[in-house]
């Protein structure tokens, strides 16, 4: 038996299916794995180069053929020719990524207000960081302390990689004509509870980082820098801040429920009003352990005296206990559930994803739906 790698399997049905033994070896045509089914049908392999040779055959006898899919090298052959586009395109795509993950397309500068953008980017340049140029991940302590050295004005500096860009975060020393106007600082507090997914600081002192959860009433960023001496002077806290947070809504979805079931007994009472004054009708005393009470007002129609009458029914009741279909109701509660997240967000263009959780406990499901909503300020 050869090897499958290099086969196509063949199903033939037709008559006279002896002239393919004789078609084949006149044209050298090998086949394998032969099983004859009966008269009429016969399964065989053959390979994969005399597949257009032998298909001339089938048209000529007009046999029903089924080619079985290709094997090996065939299948992944087939494969790449029929895909060759988008194969191309996906190594194109992942090159250009690796490539593209390691060369600069912009240098971005925060924090300079009378420091020259252009003195930072040639103290880069002599590190061979510029556009335009290949640059790995790495510890750029050594350049930020150059950037300190090298420009007087410049206080703190911190340089990160952030996919293509340079990103440089720097402080300013405070000149003394400044500081004399200088009054109490003013925080970047928290209004709400969120996670920091970007924060630039352009004045001031930062006391969370990228990644924090803050909770409402945290100082994102402190009114304060410290001065070349290392002298806190208060100043008023300004920054580039985006973040996430949720909104939610959950439901308790009971597997079993207490119902209300009515026994057929009941009992009634009315009276008459006029002008605030009662007049009984009927004064039965209820006597029932547990009972659903429903009160029914009725105006009499008289020309002269407007007459009211209130009847009370009270109607005897049983406690049942009855199972629930969750899946029945699935569907009817993840709408509530996601209608009622909604309707906390107040700008919904921020929205940024929602997806919703279904836990199942002893007693109960607990069904929560969830709406994340991107923030900037």
């Amino acid at each position: 038996m050869k090897n499958k790698i290099n086969l196509i399997h063949i199903s033939l049905k037709g008559v006279n299916l002896n002239r393919v033994y004789k078609y084949c070896q006149k044209e050298n045509i090998a086949l394998y794995n032969i099983d004859r089914k009966d008269y009429k049908n016969i399964e065989f392999d053959i390979n994969y180069k005399d597949k257009k040779h032998f298909y001339e055959l089938v048209k000529m006898q007009n046999y029903e053929y089924i080619e079985s899919q290709t094997q090996g090298k065939n299948k992944i052959s087939n494969f790449v020719k029929l895909r060759f586009g988008l194969i191309f395109g996906a190594f194109l795509f992942i090159f250009f990524n690796i490539f593209s993950s390691f060369m600069i397309f912009d240098i971005k500068i925060y924090g300079n207000s009378y420091v020259d953008s252009s003195k930072i980017i040639q103290v880069l340049n002599t590190y061979n960081i510029n556009v335009g140029k290949f640059v790995k991940n790495q510890d750029f302590n050594f350049i930020e302390t150059e950037i300190t050295n090298n420009i007087e004005d410049i206080s703190l500096c911190s340089i990160m990689k952030k996919g293509t860009t340079i990103v440089v975060n720097v402080k300013e020393k405070l000149k003394n004509e400044e500081m004399q106007f200088i009054s109490q600082g003013k925080d970047i507090v928290a209004t709400q509870n969120f996670t920091l997914t970007e924060l630039v600081v352009a004045n001031g002192t930062a006391k969370k980082k990228v990644g924090d959860s803050v909770k409402a009433g945290d100082i994102i960023v402190a009114g304060y820098v410290l001065d070349s001496y290392g002298k806190k002077i208060n100043c008023k806290a300004s920054a580039n801040i985006k973040a996430k947070t949720w909104f939610s809504a959950s439901e308790i979805y009971k597997k079993e429920l207490e119902i209300n079931v009515r026994t057929g007994k009941k009992v009634i009472n009315s009276y008459l009003d006029l002008f605030g004054v009662k007049y009984p009708i009927k004064n039965t005393k209820n006597e029932f352990e547990f009972f659903e009470e429903e009160l029914k007002e009725t105006e009499i129609k008289n020309n002269f005296l407007p007459f009211k009458m209130y009847t009370t029914t009270y109607y005897e009741i049983t406690k049942q206990v009855v199972e629930q279909d969750f899946e029945k109701d699935r569907q009817k509660i993840l709408e509530k559930c996601q209608k009622q997240a909604y309707s906390k967000v107040v700008d919904t263009s921020l929205i940024s994803n929602m997806f919703d959780t279904i836990t199942e406990e002893k007693d109960c499901f607990v069904i929560t739906s969830y709406i994340e909503v991107n923030l900037e300020f």
